[in-house]
Protein backbone atom coordinates (compact mmCIF):
# COMPACT_ATOMS: atom_id res chain seq x y z
CA UNK A 1 0.00 0.00 0.00
CA UNK A 2 2.79 2.42 0.90
CA UNK A 3 4.43 1.74 -2.46
CA UNK A 4 1.20 2.45 -4.33
CA UNK A 5 0.70 5.73 -2.46
CA UNK A 6 4.29 6.75 -3.19
CA UNK A 7 3.80 5.95 -6.87
CA UNK A 8 0.57 8.00 -7.00
CA UNK A 9 2.22 10.93 -5.23
CA UNK A 10 5.09 10.86 -7.72
CA UNK A 11 2.66 10.87 -10.63
CA UNK A 12 0.76 13.76 -9.06
CA UNK A 13 3.98 15.73 -8.62
CA UNK A 14 4.91 15.10 -12.23
CA UNK A 15 1.47 16.23 -13.39
CA UNK A 16 1.61 19.45 -11.35
CA UNK A 17 5.14 20.18 -12.59
CA UNK A 18 3.95 19.74 -16.18
CA UNK A 19 1.01 22.08 -15.56
CA UNK A 20 3.33 24.71 -14.07
CA UNK A 21 5.36 24.72 -17.27
CA UNK A 22 2.40 24.54 -19.66
CA UNK A 23 -1.05 25.08 -18.07
CA UNK A 24 -3.87 23.38 -19.92
CA UNK A 25 -7.57 22.64 -19.50
CA UNK A 26 -9.64 23.40 -16.42
CA UNK A 27 -6.82 22.44 -14.07
CA UNK A 28 -4.50 24.82 -15.89
CA UNK A 29 -6.93 27.73 -15.61
CA UNK A 30 -7.35 27.05 -11.88
CA UNK A 31 -3.60 26.87 -11.44
CA UNK A 32 -3.17 30.25 -13.14
CA UNK A 33 -5.39 31.83 -10.47
CA UNK A 34 -3.28 30.23 -7.76
CA UNK A 35 -0.08 31.43 -9.42
CA UNK A 36 -1.41 34.99 -9.61
CA UNK A 37 -1.54 35.03 -5.82
CA UNK A 38 1.59 32.98 -5.23
CA UNK A 39 3.77 35.07 -7.56
CA UNK A 40 2.56 38.46 -6.32
CA UNK A 41 5.72 39.34 -4.38
CA UNK A 42 7.99 38.18 -7.19
CA UNK A 43 5.94 40.12 -9.74
CA UNK A 44 6.24 43.26 -7.63
CA UNK A 45 10.03 43.00 -7.42
CA UNK A 46 10.25 42.53 -11.20
CA UNK A 47 7.99 45.55 -11.74
CA UNK A 48 10.08 47.68 -9.38
CA UNK A 49 13.33 46.78 -11.13
CA UNK A 50 11.78 47.33 -14.56
CA UNK A 51 11.13 51.00 -13.66
CA UNK A 52 8.73 51.59 -16.56
CA UNK A 53 8.34 55.01 -18.17
CA UNK A 54 5.31 56.57 -19.94
CA UNK A 55 4.62 55.48 -23.53
CA UNK A 56 6.99 52.51 -23.38
CA UNK A 57 6.41 49.23 -25.21
CA UNK A 58 6.76 46.38 -22.70
CA UNK A 59 6.97 42.69 -23.56
CA UNK A 60 6.09 40.06 -20.97
CA UNK A 61 7.32 36.55 -21.72
CA UNK A 62 5.02 33.94 -20.17
CA UNK A 63 2.22 36.16 -18.85
CA UNK A 64 0.36 33.25 -17.23
CA UNK A 65 -2.72 34.44 -15.38
CA UNK A 66 -1.99 38.12 -16.05
CA UNK A 67 -1.13 39.43 -12.55
CA UNK A 68 2.06 41.22 -13.64
CA UNK A 69 0.37 42.50 -16.78
CA UNK A 70 -2.36 44.04 -14.63
CA UNK A 71 0.26 45.60 -12.34
CA UNK A 72 1.96 47.12 -15.39
CA UNK A 73 -1.33 48.63 -16.55
CA UNK A 74 -2.07 50.06 -13.12
CA UNK A 75 1.43 51.54 -12.84
CA UNK A 76 1.34 53.40 -16.16
CA UNK A 77 -1.77 53.54 -18.34
CA UNK A 78 0.10 54.88 -21.39
CA UNK A 79 2.13 51.68 -21.83
CA UNK A 80 1.69 49.42 -24.83
CA UNK A 81 2.02 45.86 -23.52
CA UNK A 82 2.68 42.73 -25.54
CA UNK A 83 2.45 39.31 -23.96
CA UNK A 84 3.55 35.95 -25.31
CA UNK A 85 2.79 32.54 -23.82
CA UNK A 86 2.78 29.10 -25.46
CA UNK A 87 -0.01 27.76 -23.22
CA UNK A 88 -3.57 27.91 -24.65
CA UNK A 89 -4.99 28.22 -21.12
CA UNK A 90 -2.94 31.37 -20.49
CA UNK A 91 -3.99 32.86 -23.80
CA UNK A 92 -7.69 32.17 -23.12
CA UNK A 93 -7.51 33.68 -19.63
CA UNK A 94 -5.61 36.73 -20.87
CA UNK A 95 -7.97 37.37 -23.78
CA UNK A 96 -10.91 37.33 -21.42
CA UNK A 97 -9.29 39.35 -18.63
CA UNK A 98 -7.91 42.10 -20.88
CA UNK A 99 -10.69 42.19 -23.46
CA UNK A 100 -11.12 45.96 -23.42
CA UNK A 101 -7.37 46.70 -23.50
CA UNK A 102 -6.94 44.35 -26.47
CA UNK A 103 -9.85 46.00 -28.28
CA UNK A 104 -8.33 49.46 -27.72
CA UNK A 105 -4.95 48.37 -29.05
CA UNK A 106 -3.14 48.96 -25.75
CA UNK A 107 -2.40 45.29 -25.24
CA UNK A 108 -1.56 42.42 -27.59
CA UNK A 109 -1.33 38.72 -26.79
CA UNK A 110 0.31 35.99 -28.86
CA UNK A 111 0.61 32.23 -28.56
CA UNK A 112 4.38 32.00 -28.87
CA UNK A 113 7.46 30.61 -27.15
CA UNK A 114 10.34 32.64 -25.78
CA UNK A 115 12.69 31.01 -28.29
CA UNK A 116 10.88 32.72 -31.19
CA UNK A 117 9.48 36.11 -30.19
CA UNK A 118 7.05 37.33 -32.90
CA UNK A 119 8.26 40.96 -32.90
CA UNK A 120 10.56 42.96 -35.20
CA UNK A 121 14.09 43.96 -34.22
CA UNK A 122 14.61 46.81 -31.74
CA UNK A 123 10.93 47.54 -31.14
CA UNK A 124 10.61 46.94 -27.38
CA UNK A 125 11.69 49.24 -24.54
CA UNK A 126 11.72 46.57 -21.83
CA UNK A 127 11.16 42.84 -21.43
CA UNK A 128 10.08 41.14 -18.22
CA UNK A 129 9.57 37.49 -17.36
CA UNK A 130 8.76 35.77 -14.07
CA UNK A 131 9.22 32.07 -13.28
CA UNK A 132 9.76 31.04 -16.91
CA UNK A 133 13.53 30.65 -17.26
CA UNK A 134 13.33 27.07 -15.95
CA UNK A 135 11.40 25.99 -19.05
CA UNK A 136 13.53 27.57 -21.78
CA UNK A 137 15.01 24.95 -24.09
CA UNK A 138 18.20 27.00 -24.49
CA UNK A 139 18.83 30.10 -22.38
CA UNK A 140 21.28 31.54 -24.92
CA UNK A 141 18.63 31.36 -27.66
CA UNK A 142 16.04 33.22 -25.58
CA UNK A 143 18.50 35.88 -24.46
CA UNK A 144 19.56 36.43 -28.06
CA UNK A 145 15.90 36.87 -29.02
CA UNK A 146 15.41 39.37 -26.19
CA UNK A 147 18.51 41.29 -27.24
CA UNK A 148 17.26 41.35 -30.84
CA UNK A 149 13.85 42.78 -29.90
CA UNK A 150 15.06 45.38 -27.42
CA UNK A 151 15.86 48.93 -28.40
CA UNK A 152 19.38 50.15 -27.52
CA UNK A 153 19.64 50.40 -23.72
CA UNK A 154 16.35 48.53 -23.36
CA UNK A 155 16.01 46.58 -20.12
CA UNK A 156 15.54 42.86 -19.57
CA UNK A 157 14.31 41.70 -16.13
CA UNK A 158 14.21 38.00 -15.24
CA UNK A 159 12.70 36.89 -11.91
CA UNK A 160 13.34 33.34 -10.74
CA UNK A 161 13.38 31.13 -7.65
CA UNK A 162 16.62 30.13 -5.98
CA UNK A 163 18.23 26.91 -7.18
CA UNK A 164 18.16 25.52 -3.64
CA UNK A 165 14.41 26.14 -3.37
CA UNK A 166 13.62 24.38 -6.65
CA UNK A 167 15.76 21.43 -5.67
CA UNK A 168 14.16 21.22 -2.22
CA UNK A 169 10.71 21.17 -3.85
CA UNK A 170 11.81 18.33 -6.12
CA UNK A 171 10.99 20.34 -9.25
CA UNK A 172 14.38 19.80 -10.87
CA UNK A 173 13.45 16.11 -11.12
CA UNK A 174 10.66 17.06 -13.53
CA UNK A 175 12.52 19.14 -16.08
CA UNK A 176 12.88 22.47 -14.26
CA UNK A 177 16.30 24.00 -15.09
CA UNK A 178 17.50 25.86 -12.00
CA UNK A 179 20.06 28.68 -12.14
CA UNK A 180 22.48 30.26 -9.70
CA UNK A 181 22.65 34.04 -9.80
CA UNK A 182 26.23 34.02 -11.11
CA UNK A 183 25.28 31.60 -13.88
CA UNK A 184 22.40 33.74 -15.14
CA UNK A 185 24.37 36.96 -14.87
CA UNK A 186 27.13 35.39 -16.98
CA UNK A 187 24.56 34.27 -19.56
CA UNK A 188 23.23 37.84 -19.85
CA UNK A 189 26.72 39.26 -20.20
CA UNK A 190 27.58 36.74 -22.92
CA UNK A 191 24.37 37.65 -24.78
CA UNK A 192 25.42 41.31 -24.94
CA UNK A 193 23.75 42.81 -21.88
CA UNK A 194 25.53 45.28 -19.62
CA UNK A 195 25.01 47.04 -16.26
CA UNK A 196 23.77 43.73 -14.88
CA UNK A 197 22.37 43.74 -11.36
CA UNK A 198 20.46 41.32 -9.16
CA UNK A 199 18.17 41.88 -6.20
CA UNK A 200 16.63 39.27 -3.92
CA UNK A 201 13.50 38.86 -1.82
CA UNK A 202 11.49 35.97 -0.42
CA UNK A 203 7.91 34.81 -0.09
CA UNK A 204 6.02 31.85 1.34
CA UNK A 205 5.22 30.57 -2.16
CA UNK A 206 8.61 30.92 -3.82
CA UNK A 207 11.08 30.91 -0.94
CA UNK A 208 14.12 33.03 -1.72
CA UNK A 209 14.02 34.45 -5.22
CA UNK A 210 15.96 36.84 -7.40
CA UNK A 211 15.45 39.35 -10.18
CA UNK A 212 18.36 39.86 -12.55
CA UNK A 213 18.35 42.84 -14.93
CA UNK A 214 20.54 44.03 -17.75
CA UNK A 215 20.55 46.65 -20.49
CA UNK A 216 20.85 45.78 -24.18
CA UNK A 217 24.00 47.14 -25.76
CA UNK A 218 23.64 50.40 -27.74
CA UNK A 219 23.40 50.03 -31.51
CA UNK A 220 27.08 50.94 -32.04
CA UNK A 221 28.17 48.05 -29.80
CA UNK A 222 25.80 45.33 -31.01
CA UNK A 223 28.10 43.87 -33.62
CA UNK A 224 30.85 43.51 -30.98
CA UNK A 225 28.42 41.91 -28.54
CA UNK A 226 27.02 39.47 -31.08
CA UNK A 227 30.51 38.08 -31.63
CA UNK A 228 30.44 36.91 -27.99
CA UNK A 229 27.43 34.67 -28.55
CA UNK A 230 28.01 30.92 -28.72
CA UNK A 231 28.32 29.64 -32.29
Amino acid sequence: MVGVIAMLMKRLQAYVAKQLGHPSGGVGRLLLRVLNRGNATMNQLALTMLAVQPQQHILEIGFGGGDLMQRLRQTERSLHITGIDPAPASLAVGQNRFKSAIASGQLSLYAAAAEAIPLPDQTVDAIVTVNTVYFWSAVETVLAECHRCLKPDGKLAIAYAAKAFLEAQGLTQYGFRAYDVAELETALRTAGFREIQTRSDESASNGQFFCTCGLAAPATNRDDCSSQLPG
